[in-house]
């Protein structure tokens, strides 16, 4: 068999021609895997941040959760607390009573106005344990009184400072409260627990929470004597 030009093809038949490549296989193998894995790494890497974006928003979002949950479950056991030791204060005292009046009619004159101060003491520190305990969970109640205690103050007046204990102060900030009546709450340690001072230009009032006790302790104590005497 002969080709177009009259020669002989090679014996065994004939051999195809493969033409080069315009770029190189190599060179175009290398650059799909170049770009295969510049794609696999910015996946990953979006992935991982996206990942770390939402577990932190997850985070953020939980912590600001749980503590609101706990700060009202916290405020919740605390008011429960509360209840619980005022029933057991009014039960002591009403046993105290009971047994106080059992013996009422056995016991001289003498011996009653002996056992006054007693009665006193005892309702003192009754109201003490109740008072601490209803300024710690409830700090809100200290608001109750400066605004009454503005109430004798001139409305008029341009400049006011409010000074309150610093644990009261504290337990009011907690509570997102940092004024009264639009006047900026201060502290000044000299005060105690239910304290409050007011200072203008020209006056400072206080309203000062032993003083409130003991006028009612007062009023016990007047009480009791007036029982003292004979019919």
């Amino acid at each position: 068999m002969k080709g177009p030009s009259g020669s002989k093809w090679p014996a065994g038949g004939y051999r195809r021609y493969r033409f080069p490549s315009l770029y190189g296989e190599a060179e175009v193998r290398e650059t799909a895997e170049q770009d295969e894995e510049r794609f696999r790494q910015g996946f990953e890497q979006g992935y991982e941040q996206g990942l770390e974006q939402g577990r932190q928003a997850g985070y953020e979002a939980g912590a600001e959760s749980g503590r609101q949950a706990g700060f009202e479950q916290g405020r919740q056991q605390g008011l429960a607390q509360l209840k619980e030791l005022q029933r057991t204060l009014a039960e002591e005292l009403r046993q105290w009573q009971t047994g106080a009046e059992q013996q009422w009619q056995q016991l001289s004159l003498s011996a009653l106005r002996q056992q006054r101060q007693q009665i006193c003491e005892l309702v003192e520190e009754v109201s003490r344990r109740v008072i601490r305990t209803e300024l710690t969970l409830n700090p809100q109640q200290v608001l109750a009184i400066v605004e009454e205690a503005l109430k004798g103050i001139d409305p008029r007046v341009q400049e006011l400072q409010l000074f309150l204990n610093p644990d009261d102060q504290q337990r009011l900030q907690a509570l997102g409260i940092t004024d009264c009546q639009g006047w900026t709450l201060h502290t000044d340690p000299a005060l105690a627990p239910g304290d409050c001072r007011i200072e203008t230009e020209t006056l400072t009032l206080e309203a000062l929470t032993e003083e409130r006790l003991q006028k009612g302790i007062a009023r016990v104590s007047q009480g009791l004597e007036a029982g003292d005497e004979p019919a």
